[in-house]
């Protein structure tokens, strides 16, 4: 197999992943999605509770961290495939992928406004909605 023709199945599969297609790869990557953002809801609650944040300070950053990995290469691929970026960055669901990713961001270059970012983290939970528009009555 050639390295040509490689790199355009692997394409093809980003593609599937990152745009709206009807494809089995896109509808795990969705159940996926969904169940880190519900995992990184559940953890910002238990981050509020004393116990359990000096508890399990080390399992809720790792929680925090595989989820904004997972929705920083979701935004990025789906901004990268996008058929219209400019379109997809101003649109709806794009400023929402943004959303959900940009107060980890901010937070490393200014750590001082930890509480204004914190509270911007529960926007991730709008992220469900469009999980939810995209599979409705596909499972």
């Amino acid at each position: 197999m050639s390295y040509e023709s490689s790199n355009n199945r692997l394409t093809e599969f980003c593609s599937d992943l990152f745009t709206e297609s009807d494809t089995v790869t896109r509808r795990v990557w969705q159940v996926l999605q969904g169940i880190l953002i519900v995992v990184s809801c559940l953890s910002m609650l238990l981050e509020t509770f004393e116990p359990y944040k000096i508890g399990f300070a080390g399992f809720i950053s790792s929680l925090e961290l595989t989820a904004i990995a997972f929705l920083t290469v979701d935004y990025l691929g789906s901004l990268y495939f996008a058929e219209e970026r400019l379109r997809y960055v101003v649109s709806f669901w794009g400023i929402v992928d943004m959303l959900a990713v940009l107060p980890f961001f901010l937070l490393l270059l200014n750590p001082t406004s930890a509480v204004l970012v914190k509270s911007l983290r529960s926007l991730r939970f709008l992220r469900l909605l469009l999980i939810w528009k995209m599979t409705r009555g596909r499972f």
